[in-house]
């Protein structure tokens, strides 16, 4: 994928756009969450503390791709934020990770979570409904294209 075509403005039909901006919320209400912690006392804990502040900093920012139109570069920083934080919620809860491990999964945690996978699901599930609608469109330019 070329960078003009990343940082291309590009606005998603109705139900993809809709998805897109549900997945907009779960990835902010993830990042706040994540601000929440790091302020709380996260930003003690060395290695991980900082990470925290990098991902409600980086949530922010994959959202305003969206307010944007960038819709390329929200679905990038969306399913990178996302996965990225569901496998180190799950390596810190599972083992060490960078010297750090959870106890639990409390209130805030299961927030994060449910956030986390929803953003990334409704992600997807937007790219696929825009891609869907692009093609049904393709597909009846041609149609219309060989009848006339």
């Amino acid at each position: 994928m070329r960078v003009t075509r990343l940082l291309a403005v590009h606005r998603p039909p109705p139900l993809a756009l809709a998805l897109l901006v549900v997945a907009a919320v779960a990835v902010f209400v993830a990042g706040l969450e994540h601000a929440r912690l790091w302020h709380r006392g996260y930003a003690e804990v060395e290695i991980v503390g900082p990470l925290f502040l990098i991902n409600a900093i980086a949530s922010a920012v994959t959202v305003l791709f969206l307010v944007f139109d960038r819709v390329a570069l929200f679905a990038l920083g969306a399913v990178g934020i996302c996965v990225g934080s569901l496998i180190s919620i799950y390596i810190s809860h599972t083992s060490h990770f960078l010297q750090w491990r959870e106890a639990g999964y409390d209130a805030t945690a299961k927030v994060i979570v449910v956030a986390e996978v929803a953003g990334a699901v409704l992600t997807l599930a937007g790219l696929a409904a825009g891609a869907l609608r692009h093609r049904r469109v393709r597909t009846s330019e041609r149609v219309v294209a060989v009848t006339a």
